[in-house]
């Protein structure tokens, strides 16, 4: 099978169904240790593919001013995903968990083990550290149940400005999440341990963005072609592999010259 770079457009074959095109990207595992701590210095992090969010609906490329990059990567106790969120006004005012985060500035993370789009797990980080963590039961007739943990979880959050002070200028936010994978046991799909070698589930990664005195911009991965995140048929494929060790811990650019080198599907 041919190489395919993460962000690639494929056909998804399952559920046929609802196969549509979207992008694929490969999620490298790691032997590394990731600390939680916002700041993406960890050795790991260089085998993760920095891949940019677009424009949600139509997919157009986002001006530089609020562009997001996203790397992801996996080991046998967490899925690990990074948002590097360039923004010129942070805000966020909501501190409660499992808040209407989705009202303000926030980046999400939606997760479907088995691909089927009729249930999935759902994540979303603000600004001020704030966690939404919910399982999708059903989409039609709407079930979500907000009261569902991700238990384990770990998020952090560096601002590289000030929350809440709209009269400056901001250079933007990242944020750090470990998602255990014992917390997504219940969810259709997912075993509650790592995934084999060559697995691959649906998911999008989103950000929204609320500048003062202007329309919201939503960004996705996965572009959806309508203003709403819960589209799961145009979800894409994250494709889980075991990184070979002589790659660990090198640049991108290693790892895909060694993949093809070696065969690597």
């Amino acid at each position: 099978m041919k190489f395919l770079r993460a962000g690639a457009v494929v056909l998804c074959l399952i559920p046929a169904t609802w196969a549509q095109e979207v992008p694929e990207r490969e999620v490298l595992s790691t032997s590394s240790e990731i600390v939680i701590d916002g700041v993406l210095d960890d050795k790991a992090w260089k085998v993760a593919e920095e891949v940019s969010l677009v424009e949600a609906v139509e997919g157009s490329p986002l001006p530089e001013d609020i562009s997001t990059y996203t790397k992801m990567l996996w080991d046998d106790e967490n899925l690990y995903v990074a948002f590097i969120c360039s923004d010129p006004d942070i805000w966020g005012t909501l501190t409660q968990r499992d808040s209407h985060l989705w009202e303000e500035e926030v980046v999400e993370v939606f997760l479907d083990p088995d691909g089927d789009g009729m249930n999935y797990a759902e994540l979303e980080v603000s600004p001020n550290n704030t966690v939404v963590d919910l399982k999708i039961v059903s989409i039609k007739p709407w079930k979500s149940e907000i009261g569902w943990n991700m238990e384990g979880l770990q998020t952090a959050v560096l601002v590289r400005g000030t929350v809440n002070r709209r009269d400056d200028l901001d250079e933007g936010w990242t944020v750090e999440m470990a998602i255990p994978w014992a917390s997504l046991s219940d969810v259709p799909g997912a075993t509650g341990g790592p995934p084999e070698d060559g697995t691959s589930w649906r998911g999008n990664l989103y950000r929204i963005e609320r500048p003062l005195g202007k329309d919201w911009v939503l960004m996705a991965w996965s572009p959806v072609g309508r203003p709403a995140f819960h589209t799961p048929e145009k979800f894409g494929i994250l494709k889980f592999l075991v990184a070979p060790p002589a790659v660990r811990g090198t640049t991108w650019g290693d790892v895909k010259f060694t993949f093809l080198k070696e065969g690597r599907p």
